[in-house]
C-alpha cells in the first residue's frame, strides 16, 4: 500500500474538481486531442468521464511496433494512437471506462509523482469501495482486485499543470486486447480482471455514473474534496496478492 500524504500537503489544495462542459464523444482521436488541449488550458481543477471505440494508445515514450501487433491492428482497423502522457500501452473500447482530472498550476504543491498517481487514483479506489470490493494499490500506478489488474493510470506534466488520467476495465474485450498488445516490449504485461467478473451485471454505464459522482462529490461513502478527501483505503484484498 502507498502512504497516506500528509494532511499539511492535503490542506494548503483547492476545493471540489468541476466536470468539463463537453460534447459526448466515443472517437478515440477527439478524445485524446481533448486530453491535450484540457491538460493546457484548464482554469480551475476538474475533470471528464469518458469512452473510446476500440483503439490502442501508447504512452507518449513507447514505439508502436515493440507494443503492439501493427499487422493485426491493421487487419481488425483499430488505430494505434499516443497520448500526451507517459506510461503503457493500453487498449480501449466501449467496455473501458476513463477518466481524467486537470490540475492547473500549484494544485498539488509538494507532492511526489508517486503519492499524485496513488492520490489521483481515488475515483476507481472509491468505486470499488462503493461497490464492497477489495483491492489492493500496486506501485507506481495500478489497482488489482483479486490478485489481477483492474485498473492503471499515467501522468503528464508542464509549467505547473498536471494531467492525471486513469482507465477501470469494466467489460473490456480481452481476447482482442491480447491480440493486440504483445509481450516483450516496455510495456508490463499482467493479468487483467474486467468489474464485470467481480460484480455480475454490472454494465459500463452504470460504471461511468458511479465514477461521475464520485469526481463530483457525491457519493456519501467515497466523496472527495481535494482539501479534505476521505476515501484511504478501507477494504484491503488480502487474499490474492497481485502477479504479472
Amino acid at each position: 500500500m502507498a502512504e497516506k500524504v500528509s494532511t499539511s500537503t492535503l490542506s494548503r489544495m483547492p476545493g471540489l474538481l468541476i466536470p468539463v462542459r463537453e460534447q459526448p464523444t466515443h472517437d478515440p482521436v477527439l478524445n485524446l486531442e481533448r486530453e491535450s488541449s484540457l491538460m493546457t488550458t484548464a482554469e480551475a481543477p476538474s475533470f471528464r468521464v469518458w469512452r473510446s471505440t476500440d483503439s490502442v494508445v501508447l504512452g507518449r515514450f513507447l514505439t508502436p511496433e515493440d507494443e503492439v501487433h501493427l499487422s493485426r491492428s491493421a487487419d481488425l482497423r483499430v488505430p494505434v494512437l499516443k497520448r500526451p502522457s507517459g506510461g503503457g500501452a493500453v487498449f480501449h473500447d466501449l467496455g473501458n471506462v476513463n477518466y481524467s482530472i486537470y490540475l492547473p498550476q500549484g494544485s498539488l504543491p509538494g507532492l511526489s509523482i508517486k503519492e499524485s498517481l496513488r492520490l489521483l487514483s481515488f475515483p476507481v479506489t472509491g468505486l470499488l469501495d462503493t461497490l464492497g470490493i477489495g483491492w489492493l494499490w500496486e506501485p507506481p500506478n495500478n489497482i488489482y482486485v483479486r490478485g489481477a489488474k483492474i485498473s492503471g493510470s499515467a501522468q503528464a506534466r508542464s509549467r505547473g499543470r498536471l494531467l492525471h488520467h486513469g482507465t477501470l476495465l469494466v467489460s473490456t474485450n480481452l481476447d482482442r486486447m491480447h491480440k493486440l498488445l504483445r509481450p516483450g516490449g516496455r510495456s508490463r504485461i499482467a493479468s487483467v480482471v474486467n468489474l464485470v467478473d467481480v460484480v455480475p451485471g454490472i454494465t459500463t454505464e452504470e460504471a461511468e455514473r458511479l465514477m461521475f459522482e464520485i469526481l463530483t462529490g457525491k457519493m456519501p461513502q467515497s466523496q472527495f474534496d481535494i482539501a479534505y478527501p476521505t476515501w484511504w483505503c478501507r477494504r484491503p484484498d488480502t487474499t490474492n496478492p497481485p502477479q504479472d
